[in-house]
């Protein structure tokens, strides 16, 4: 994406897990929603979904089904009295890694960019699998949550190194948490420094 042009296509990834990716996406959903934009989340986390879970809807037809070629149906859901529409992660795949690599799903994404105004993609955290890292070279943008008290400095070195070395376009980070004194502050601070220390490298 330029300059003049904001990101259409958004993942949402995090370091661990219980740092909060999903409500944090389905929040960024709603405030862009509220402005009046169209917005589409994609539970791209094929190992572990939740999207559905919150949105207490059904998921035997979603994301996975449609790209091992088994669907042929519309997969997108509108989420009743909100503009936020819902392609769910469907049945859990023996192949995850494999689908979220697949050119079907980068088609996908690009084509969904034609008919909403934003698309997030919820995807499985940095540090456990591939699956994000994959991810990132498919949309504009990524955006990292990290939670005071779970994400360890360490871990987001870790992360933003593999992020790093896929040239992923950062976006920044959401933090989540009480703060409740300056230690949690300095998260935030160390996260940003470093990688804008290394982007000038």
């Amino acid at each position: 994406s330029s300059a003049e042009q904001p990101p259409k296509t958004i993942l949402v990834t995090s370091m661990d897990a219980k740092e909060g990716k999903t409500s944090t996406t389905i929040n960024i959903a709603r405030v862009l929603s509220q402005g009046g934009k169209k917005v589409l989340i994609i539970d791209c986390d094929l190992r572990r979904p939740r999207v559905h879970a919150v949105f207490a809807m059904q998921n035997d037809r979603g994301l996975s089904n449609f790209l091992t070629g088994n669907l042929q149906e519309n997969i997108i859901h509108k989420i009743p009295g909100e503009e936020i529409y819902v392609i769910s992660s469907g049945t859990i795949p023996p192949n995850p890694s494999e689908l979220v690599s697949s050119r079907k799903l980068k088609t996908l994404v690009e084509k969904m960019a034609e008919d909403f105004d934003f698309v997030l993609l919820d995807s499985p955290p940095i540090q456990s699998v591939t699956d994000s890292l994959a991810l990132t070279q498919i949309v504009d943008g990524t955006v990292v949550v990290i939670r005071v008290g779970v994400t360890t400095y360490e871990m987001l070195q870790s992360g933003l190194k593999k992020l790093k070395d896929v040239q992923c376009h950062l976006l920044g980070c959401v933090l989540n948490g009480q703060r409740k004194n300056n230690s949690s502050g300095s998260y935030y601070y160390g996260y940003t420094t470093y990688y804008a220390k290394d982007s000038e490298g």
